[in-house]
């Protein structure tokens, strides 16, 4: 027996192997991603700063640091258990470091439980597939953010493996723990609503007319315990919550009204809540695309032979395929889901030809086909991480605005509000000076639920569209002492604050300017 076969047998007959080997992967792609002083995402010192301030106070239902929002004092952490699982990683290393730290693991674990799933649904290259995940952009630059992403991914495949064998006491556990980690809590029931009329659906059309009938009572009973036990996990975790009630109002505008009903033709919302074109997605994942239609393709030929988790699978692909279009933060679900279907298609296909593929190909060649391709593919692949770690590198820097925020720290009174120029400024002034108050941050939305008129005030001043009555409303509607301006990105609010009498320039670096309100 010569050395590659040895190779082989030694890779697919130990299984830890393949495990350390993924492992061992991520932990360094993810890592040489990381690896600049700097997040894609600004959200991300917000939720370092959550970490502390559980440490330092607890679970605080009000968020005084947004003044002209209705999180102000009906405030929700509804990343709490993510917040908590930081808290070791803030504690032992710098803050902002240990929240890198803690994305790589979470993001390292996310794929190992897409890889554990696979393996339990009995996909044949199994590791090649999760390999092959490693290389897509939109996917992997998602799922490095510096967000709870990983865990909900882990979370998201362990429910879907409860789902599939029927697990029902251990699936109320996690839809109660998916609640304290996640606004996204309802996509809990949508998984066991989709399951069901998967079932349902392959109990209606397969077997005879008496199997058929025993088949549907059985099958009513499971969908009708799926459900239960799903709804009462979700019910308990939000009833047994440290934030219960107020979280009832919270996650109406945070789970409905912002991640369904989406206010983007009517305010700027975040970048990641407007769709995504189909030709900038499709060319933007163009290898996973193709397998993905080659596994649609092989799906509507052999659909008799697939299985429940096949179905299952592309129900769930092509909702969120959907939802992708709508706004590309989906892209995070739609990615990994569609590759479980593309594994579970493929995998039928190639059952079927493997005896004659035996024949005609050796078992060497069988085995190395997917290192073949994928070394094939290796520009493309290499194109598209460098476009991830580009985004990564190009971020926010570890101490952007922190000159002007420790100025405000020290020239300032605690709880004096900052009127600032735009909503995505708000969780790095907050990481870096708590003292003071702030107007608006993580989304427009609780701003312009506050008051639309209010919000109406704020863009037109901060757009540089309006320069009368600007002392008026910042210092007396608005209540703020000091007016904080990124003049990079509003040059013309900049401008006007400089031409106003009531208007002190008093710091100034690259990055922002400080006007002190002249009483």
């Amino acid at each position: 027996m010569n050395f590659t076969n040895r190779l082989i047998i030694f890779f697919t007959s130990r299984r830890y192997v393949q495990y350390l080997l993924l492992l061992l992967i991520t932990l360094s792609l993810f890592t040489y991603l990381q690896l600049d002083r700097t997040f894609a995402d600004p959200d991300s010192f917000y939720h370092a700063k959550m970490a502390e301030i559980l440490v330092s106070q607890g679970a605080i239902t009000g968020l005084p640091w947004l003044s002209a929002t209705t999180l102000k004092y009906n405030f929700v952490d509804h990343h709490f258990l993510y917040h908590l699982f930081l808290i070791p990683f803030v504690q032992f290393f710098s803050p902002l470091l240990g929240l890198k730290i803690a994305t790589i693991i979470f993001a390292s674990l996310a794929i190992m439980a897409i890889f554990w799933l696979l393996r339990q649904l009995g996909i044949k290259g199994a590791f090649w597939y999760v390999l092959f995940l490693l290389t897509v952009n939109p996917f992997i630059f998602r799922l490095n953010l510096a967000k709870a992403q990983g865990l909900v991914l882990v979370f998201l495949f362990l429910t879907i493996y409860l789902l599939l064998n029927r697990r029902y006491l251990a699936l109320i556990l996690v839809a109660g723990l998916y609640v304290w980690l996640y606004g996204g809590w309802p996509l809990v029931l949508v998984l066991a609503v989709v399951y069901g009329l998967a079932n349902w659906f392959l109990a209606s059309f397969r077997g005879g007319w008496f199997n058929l009938r025993i088949g549907k009572i059985k099958v009513l009973l499971q969908n009708f315990w799926l459900l239960i036990s799903a709804a009462l996990g979700l019910i308990a975790g939000l009833v047994f919550n440290p934030y219960f009630p107020k979280n009832l109002e919270f996650y109406w505008q945070q789970s409905f009204k912002i991640a369904v009903f989406n206010y983007q033709n009517f305010i700027g919302v975040g970048g990641e809540w407007y769709p995504y074109a189909l030709a900038d997605l499709f060319f933007g994942a163009l290898p996973f695309f193709l397998l993905f239609i080659l596994a649609l393709i092989v799906f509507i030929i052999f659909g008799q032979k697939q299985s429940l988790a096949g179905w299952f699978f592309l129900v769930l692909s092509l909702l969120f395929l959907s939802l992708t279009l709508k706004s590309r933060r989906y892209v995070e679900y739609f990615i990994p889901l569609a590759l479980c279907f593309s594994a579970l298609s493929l995998n039928v296909f190639f059952e079927l030809i493997k005896p004659r593929l035996n024949k005609l190909v050796s078992a060497r060649l069988i085995f190395l086909s997917p290192l073949i391709i994928l070394l094939a593919l290796a520009p493309v692949f290499y194109r598209d991480l460098s476009l991830v770690k580009d985004s990564f590198r190009q971020g926010f820097s570890f101490d952007k605005f922190a000159r002007a925020s420790q100025w405000l720290k020290q020239n300032s009174s605690p709880g004096e509000i900052v009127f600032h120029s735009d909503w995505d400024e708000f969780p790095l002034l907050f990481y870096h000076n708590d003292l003071n108050y702030y107007l608006v941050g993580l989304d427009p939305t609780f701003m312009y639920e506050f008051d639309q008129n209010l919000h109406q005030r704020w863009v037109k001043i901060t757009s540089g569209q309006t320069t009368a009555d600007l002392y008026q409303t910042i210092k007396m509607i608005f209540g703020a002492s000091y007016v904080f301006v990124d003049f990079n990105q509003n040059a013309d609010f900049d401008r006007n604050l400089a031409n106003n009498f009531y208007f002190e320039k008093v710091f100034e670096d690259q990055e922002a300017r400080i006007y002190r309100i002249i009483e």
